[in-house]
């Protein structure tokens, strides 16, 4: 008998990732197809393909080389990388096509780019996998509407602000580029605020339009149930020769301040078992038993605030103060508390809108805080834990925002809560025949650690202070032992102190 054996050989593009013991090539990316080649600055641009990683793989961007010709005859050599946002395996899509330049020319101007297109990817350990094959492109700038500046009438940024504050009026000017315009339509939805979205028409004057000078393109506050809200502005300019060009963008309009929590939950305190029935016989058959307390057990629930106090200095203004707000900072907002825990916030002279730090923890961290208990004061270090939030995960929108001082000092208040939870829950076992059971309740101290954001006029995002929220859970046990007295040995963990201070020390 004659044996064949046989052996395959796979290849592929990229480096081998060991996964589970096995090799798994990691294949680069390959764009074949853009869903238009004809666009104005601010139109959604899809690219169609193979091989894009999901988030959890990388991050897929859209890498342009070649050279654009302006209208006006100058050619430009250009290469930039677009970030898109993965659709599927075979599909991206590039969201950010302007809303403020056209990426292809330094001067802005409309015309043709000829050059490659290739998929671009960087791997969740760093890894750069580019499209051996760049596809050839010819893709055409049509007329647009450049977006040059959005930000507060009381901000001196250097570029478009990042996010909007609610209740801040803003300026918003635009440029028509390639065609003359008869006008501008201007128009905000917020379809989680505004039941109709709010619409400003103007006659152009030129080819630049300059929308809430006088302070009347003011963005609404944020809803006090919700932490904040998306918008998208549309911007339509009507050419003379009765042809219409657009463009939009989204923006997220946030509080001054708020707070961020990432989902961490850290078992602070574990309490000692404590026996919550008498003696149980099993008999001499044995017998099911079940545990559910009606009773209920209170535990002091709150949350400690520790301040940067560097910055609550530089941004603390008294209410209705004329100086500029921020005082270190031009483009800061003030802020003034009477408690630490109600606040005021100004742009300038005007009081622009109140919230108290109790309702931001709740939007923040999802749970119920009650008005009222008692307040402590007290100077702390305010220093990190690794468990703790760190300010490159505070926001989805920006990958750099100022570094967090972690161990300056600050104030830290702390408002501790009397609050109870029903121990309702239902526990089934069984006892053995010749044995003895007895149920168990133990209680654990649980610390969420959040952190407060501020965002200054321009929409940038600073750690401004550490948050640590207790609460309290409870966990049952069905102990067996062959006497009773003593007390049969709970399975439940031995009390512990992990995150102090801790009730038992």
């Amino acid at each position: 008998m004659r044996r064949t054996g046989l052996l395959l050989i796979l290849a592929g593009c990229g480096d081998a990732a060991d996964i589970g013991g096995s090799q798994i090539e990691a294949v680069a990316p390959h764009v074949v197809a853009l869903s238009t080649y004809r666009a104005s600055v601010g139109t959604m641009i899809e690219a169609y393909g193979e091989n894009f990683s999901s988030s959890a793989e990388g991050r897929t961007a859209l890498v342009f080389r070649g050279t654009f010709m302006g209208q006006d005859g100058q050619r430009e050599d250009t290469e930039f990388v677009a970030p898109v946002r993965r659709i599927d395996r075979g599909t991206v899509r590039w969201s950010n096509f302007g809303p403020y330049q056209n990426p292809f020319s330094r001067n802005g101007q409309v015309g043709r780019f000829v050059g490659t297109v290739a998929a671009q990817t960087t791997t969740s350990d760093g890894r750069l996998l580019e499209d051996p094959r760049p596809m050839a492109v010819e893709l055409e700038v049509m007329p647009s509407i450049l977006v040059h500046d959005i930000q507060p009438v009381t901000a001196q940024c250097s570029g478009p602000a990042l996010r909007g504050l609610g209740g801040a009026a803003y300026r918003l000017q635009v440029q028509a580029v390639g065609f003359e315009p008869e006008s501008f339509t201007y128009s905000v939805a917020a379809p989680s605020v505004l039941r109709n979205p709010l619409q400003v028409r103007r006659l152009a004057q030129s080819n630049l339009d300059t929308l809430g000078e006088r302070g009347d393109f003011i963005l609404p506050q944020v809803p006090g149930d919700m932490p904040s809200y998306g918008a998208i502005v549309t911007i339509e300019g009507r050419a003379k020769d009765g042809k219409s060009y657009q463009n939009a963008f989204a923006f997220t309009v946030h509080r001054p301040l708020e707070v961020f929590y990432n989902g961490n939950v850290e078992v602070a305190e574990v309490l000692a078992p404590v026996p919550v029935s008498g003696c149980i016989p099993g008999g001499i058959s044995g017998r099911g038993v079940e545990y559910s307390e009606s009773t209920s057990e209170s535990r002091s629930r709150g949350y400690n605030v520790n301040w940067n106090q560097g910055w609550v200095s530089a941004h603390s203004v008294e209410q209705g103060s004329s100086q500029t707000v921020g005082l270190s900072e031009s483009n800061g907002v003030g802020f003034s508390t009477s408690d630490g825990r109600s606040f005021n916030w100004s742009l300038g002279a005007e009081v622009s809108g109140t919230f108290g730090l109790d309702a931001l923890v709740s939007l923040g961290v999802s749970t119920s805080i009650e008005s009222g208990g008692a307040v402590e004061q007290s100077q702390s270090q305010n220093t990190s834990r690794e468990t703790g939030v760190n300010s490159s995960s505070t926001t989805t929108e920006t990958e750099s925002i100022s570094t967090e001082n972690s161990s300056s000092r600050g104030a830290g208040i702390a408002w501790e809560i009397s609050s109870s939870q029903q121990i309702g829950r239902s526990f089934s076992g069984d006892v053995i025949a010749g044995t003895y059971g007895v149920f168990y309740r133990q209680a654990l101290r649980l610390v969420r650690r959040a952190a407060v954001v501020a965002y200054n006029q321009c929409g940038q995002a600073q750690v401004v202070a550490e948050l640590d929220f207790t609460d309290w859970t409870w966990s049952p046990d069905l102990a067996i032992g062959s006497t009773c007295p003593p007390l049969p040995v709970s399975n439940l963990p031995a009390a512990q102190c992990l995150v102090p201070p801790c009730l038992g020390e």
